[in-house]
């Protein structure tokens, strides 16, 4: 075998093994880069959890807060009318001795102005929500139905 067919054969053999490292080098970035996505999202979803979770303890905190007070009175205005779901509470709108109207506001009144100033202050959203609103500012949309359904049935639980 003459010493031009060795080195000949010495380049394919060396072409094959550049060939197998770039294949393998290739293989494990696109294995490191599924990964990394796999983690991110898992990473994103696992905050936004615990973000959901914080806004809904804050709502629940404030709602049970005005309950054990029976709700708040304030002022009487174009941005908070009267409530008419509290139509049947004696004394729903009061009058101070200095003239000022006030209004009784519950606290499921209260939640929704909270949600509206809160998502124009910091763009999160919130919403109460019912499959049997009274307020059918209330009523959910489709996403909405299909979540309620899910907790009545038992589910729930990170889902």
């Amino acid at each position: 075998m003459s010493d031009y067919s060795r080195t000949v054969q010495h380049r394919i053999r060396l072409g094959h093994y550049v060939l197998a490292l770039a294949g393998g080098w290739t293989y494990l970035e696109a294995v490191s880069l599924f990964w990394g996505i796999s983690q991110n999202k898992q990473t994103t979803r696992e905050l936004a959890t615990k973000e959901a979770h914080a806004h809904f303890a804050r709502d629940q905190a404030f709602r049970f807060w005005a309950s054990s007070h029976g709700g708040v009175f304030v002022p009487t205005n174009e941005r908070t009318p009267p409530n008419p779901y509290l139509a049947h509470v004696p004394e729903r709108d009061i009058t101070t001795p200095s003239g000022k109207k006030l209004t009784l506001m519950n606290p499921a009144y209260m939640i929704c102005q909270l949600h509206e100033e809160f998502a124009d202050l910091y763009g999160v959203q919130g919403k109460i929500t019912s499959l049997k609103p009274l307020n059918q500012k209330n009523a959910p949309d489709e996403w909405e139905k299909s979540a309620l359904k899910a907790f009545e049935g038992g589910s729930g639980k990170d889902s």
